[in-house]
This record gives structure tokens, sequence and C-alpha cells, in this order.
């Protein structure tokens, strides 16, 4: 009934296995903006990955006696940063792609950015918080060959990751980017927008 009444309807069905998300982008991604959708598919399953690994490896410097705190915090980065990357920026971009929406577009360019920025910071790991620690990236890295080699492998890995997702996202942007402006997408945000406040300010 809701299907007749054109009304969309996300089955979930992936992963396979254990479906949680709607993804089909075979089936819903125009043809010429498939392989956009599939590199940031592969950029948000690198991130995955990322904060997989790094708490892996921050908890192998928990057990080798770095502290709680970083094990916590590397809790608290997965928790959040796995769900939050999928709900703030790919399923946006997934439907900017589907639909044509200029402002979903515009909530993608939003948290992507905080995304990449994210990455290159966890990449780097400046001895902000907890000495850093908490993120596998090259500072801390660096400092654990010193006393812990074992640890300093794990965060070496991280590291790795770290800045290839960085990488990948920054291609990413570009190319989604590129097809915004070329589309024409970056004019419709401005008429969404300006008839957004329009309506807001009657």
């Amino acid at each position: 009934a809701a299907a007749r009444a054109g009304i969309v309807i996300e089955e979930k069905n992936w992963p396979p296995f254990f479906p949680i998300i709607h993804h089909d982008i075979h089936r819903e991604i125009p043809v010429h903006l498939q392989h956009i959708q599939y590199a940031a598919f592969g950029s948000w399953l690198g991130m995955l990955v990322c904060l997989a690994w790094n708490f892996i490896a921050v908890t192998v410097a928990w057990i080798k006696g770095e502290g709680i705190k970083i094990w916590l915090l590397a809790i608290i980065y997965a928790l959040s940063g796995m769900p939050g990357s999928y709900f703030l920026w790919y399923r946006p971009l997934y439907r900017a792609m589907r639909t044509g929406s200029a402002l979903k577009f515009g909530w993608f360019f939003l948290f992507y950015l905080l995304h990449i920025l994210f990455t290159i910071f966890a990449a780097v790991a400046p001895p902000i918080v907890f000495k850093g620690k908490s993120l596998a990236g090259i500072l801390p890295t660096v400092d654990l060959f010193s006393g812990h080699t074992l640890v300093a492998i794990f965060y070496l890995v991280g590291f790795a990751c770290f800045l290839l997702e960085a990488l990948i996202s920054c291609w990413v942007l570009k190319d989604v980017y590129a097809y915004f402006r070329g589309s024409g997408k970056a004019a419709d945000m401005q008429r969404e927008a300006a008839r957004g406040a329009v309506r807001a300010a009657i």
C-alpha cells in the first residue's frame, strides 16, 4: 500500500548476512554516478576499518600499561564514529545522488569536510588528549617505538589506515564537488536555501 501511494520503502539489505541498512547502488544510483558512490562507499568502509583497528591498537596499548582512559576514548570514537559517519555524510550523499537534492549535497559537504579533518587529526594524533595515544597516529607511534615496539607496530598500521582514508576521502570530495558544480546543483542549493529563508521569515 505504501509503495502504491508513492512512498519509498527502504528495505534493509546490507550487509547480506545481517541487514541493518538499505543499500543498492546498482539499482538506485544513476549509472554515470555509480563510480563516485562506490568510491564514497569505500571511504565509509575505510572509516569503519580505521576506527576498528584504532580500538584494537589502543587496547594493546592499554594492556601494555598505557592507561584505561585512552581505551575508553577509543571505544567512544568507535561507537560514535561508525554510525555517525553513515548517518551524517554517507546516507545524505546516497540520497543526494539518488534524488538530486541540492540541500542533501550541502549536508554531505559540511560533514564530509569534518570527516576529513578528523582523519588528518587522527593520522597525526597530536598530544592534546592523553598524550594523543587514544588515536593510532604517527606521533604516538614514534613515541612508542622507544619503549613498546609491539604496540608501536599496531599504531603504525593505524597511522597508515588513517592516512590512506584521508587521501581517499579527499579524492571522493573532489569528484563529488566536480559533479555538484558541473550539474548546476550549486545554484539549486542557493535557490532552495533562499526559499527556506523566505518561508522562515514569513
